[in-house]
């Protein structure tokens, strides 16, 4: 941990990079300007103004790891799919550290998960791991990895969805199950010779994580575990089986949605002897009925609950009347949710419980939920569930942020369970087309910015409907993000301490990285080239840091 950075560092410019729903704005110049050296003359026009108020010398302990996303069966088989020059735009569009997202983080199942073609293991495998095998990660996974790492150094988790059918109690991949007490020690062992046979292979990995979604019995590859059942397989199996093999691994617990995180932090740290294996706490952002249209999931809709209650002619009359003529947006609910799971404060909780241990978020997509992924395309709700959730992670203890998907087809897919989804990156395999979503621009006013090895600098805004985090990189360069998911536009005032202040604008539905002009000439931004099918077309043009904007 870097404690020895200067506390203050004056910061005289700063540049405006935005993203903005309905106009061509994306990562795009808008403004570079100076910082007043006397915020005082700026006091009377600003007393009644929003403000967002950033201490750069509040350096918060906990260092940035960085960005990625997920080399599932399905991203990778859609990348193999496109031609070499596509292939090599998806590849810089994530990993190059000047054009693209830098991500330097990635995670990758152990096995079969449902964005895979089907059913698989590591090989038809015995109890002593006999016919091991990573072929099919040969065919299409580690190649797009390996292409990766050629622009980025990469830290690379790994996480099983389901033990072999053979090892569990329901004699299935998928719908739950338990793995069989009996095979805890041949399943201990699959982690270890899976670690050891990626990094023969050239690609090491950073960490492993006991079980993706330990609470769920999806109709997809998954293993039931409670709390205890978890700890001891660490306590007793998996941890010991790391340490014998002298592997640098760290073990990642949880993986799990945010509602259940503390629960089972606490169950884990209460025993030293597991909690000393434990690097932390992986987490996910299901749970939000506002974006998921599950069929049978424990969320409702609220908008469709009104609407069966109104159909029972449970509703008053003048209720009845505003529904039927109200659409959803966009998966937008009209109304507050009935029972959410989103749980943001759970993150802080679980930093708090035990400040010496990590957190990770490991996975979150949109999920299509039935509906076809045409009419889901350049869905900016999409992106603000994005924005709204790496801000709310970023400012509560959250060390690094792992997406799901890098890409996917044009179907949302392949899923062999038919759970299709949205990507940042969807690809049309039919016309060897890449389309960049809004979750990737979202994605990159943070990801471009907050470097790892960044720390956290304290940030508030004077008005909820300004969302924002503020991080002071190795080098001490600032980037501020601010997110406005209002229908209207709002002027507030930057406030730097230290360093003195600006006026400025968070319009409807957009969001700004606000970056220090002075040290840093911000990572080329991005300006619409041509369209196709409909969708925007961009590429890559470096910015002049000068007052000044550019129309896109």
């Amino acid at each position: 941990m870097r404690l020895s950075r200067p506390s203050h560092i004056e910061y005289y410019r700063v540049t405006a990079v935005r993203s903005q729903k309905g106009t061509g704005e994306r990562l795009h110049v808008v403004r570079s300007c100076s910082l007043a050296g006397d915020a005082e003359k700026l006091q009377s026009q600003s007393a009644e103004s929003a403000s967002v108020f950033v201490i750069p010398g509040a350096l918060q302990p906990r260092e940035w790891l960085g960005f990625g996303g997920s080399f599932t069966e399905a991203a990778a088989e859609t990348f193999r799919r496109m031609s070499a020059p596509k292939q090599s735009q998806i590849i810089h569009a994530y990993f190059d550290t000047r054009s693209g997202l830098g991500y330097s983080l990635g995670r990758v199942p152990i096995g079969s998960c449902d964005f895979s073609l089907g059913h698989w293991t590591c090989g038809e495998i015995s109890e002593s791991l006999q016919g091991f095998s990573l072929a099919r990660y040969e065919v299409a996974i580690l190649p797009m990895i390996r292409a990766a790492m050629q622009l980025s150094p990469m830290s690379l988790l790994a996480s099983p969805w389901s033990p072999p059918a053979w090892m569990k109690s329901n004699g299935r991949y998928n719908f739950g199950g338990k793995l069989l007490p009996q095979y805890r020690g041949s399943w201990s062992q699959h982690f270890v010779r899976f670690a050891q046979e990626m990094a023969s292979r050239g690609v090491p990995l950073w960490g492993i994580s006991v079980q993706n979604e330990p609470e769920a019995a999806t109709p997809w590859e998954s293993c039931q575990w409670t709390g205890d059942e978890e700890a001891s397989f660490i306590r007793d199996f998996l941890g010991p089986a790391v340490r014998q093999a002298k592997l640098d691994l760290k073990i990642v617990a949880w993986d799990h949605n945010r509602d259940g995180m503390l629960q089972r932090a606490a169950c884990i740290y209460s025993d030293p002897d597991v909690s000393e294996y434990v690097w932390g706490i992986g987490y996910h952002w299901y749970g939000d009925p506002r974006f998921e249209w599950w069929p049978g999931r424990a969320e409702v809709n609220f908008e469709d609950a009104l609407r069966v209650l109104a159909a029972e002619r449970k509703l008053p009359a003048p209720v009845m009347k505003v529904l039927a003529g109200s659409k959803h947006l966009e998966g937008a609910m009209h109304f507050p949710e009935l029972r959410g799971r989103l749980c943001l404060d759970s993150v802080r909780q679980t930093a708090e419980l035990r400040p010496d241990k990590h957190l990770l978020f490991t996975e979150g997509c949109q999920e299509l939920g039935g509906r076809s992924l045409s009419s889901m395309l350049e869905s900016w709700k999409t992106g603000e569930r994005y924005g709204m959730n790496i801000i709310a992670d970023l400012n509560s203890g959250c060390e690094g942020w792992i997406d799901w998907n890098l890409c996917l087809d044009e179907l949302g897919g392949p899923n062999h369970a038919g759970n299709f989804c949205l990507a940042p990156i969807i690809c049309d395999t039919r016309t060897d087309e890449v389309l960049l979503q809004p979750a990737y621009w979202f994605l990159g006013h943070f990801a471009r910015y907050i470097r790892p090895g960044a720390r956290r600098v304290l940030c508030s805004s004077s008005r909820d409907l300004l969302e924002c985090t503020a991080w002071r990189n190795l080098d001490d360069t600032l980037s501020i993000v601010v997110m406005n998911q209002s229908e209207s536009s709002l002027e507030f005032m930057l406030r730097i301490a230290g360093s003195g202040a600006v006026m400025t604008e968070a319009p409807s539905h957009s969001i700004t990285t606000f970056v220090d002009a002075q040290r840093h000439c911000a990572h080329g931004a991005w300006e619409k080239n041509s369209k196709m099918h409909g969708q925007p077309r961009w590429r890559v043009v470096q910015p002049a840091c000068s007052a000044g904007s550019r129309n896109a």
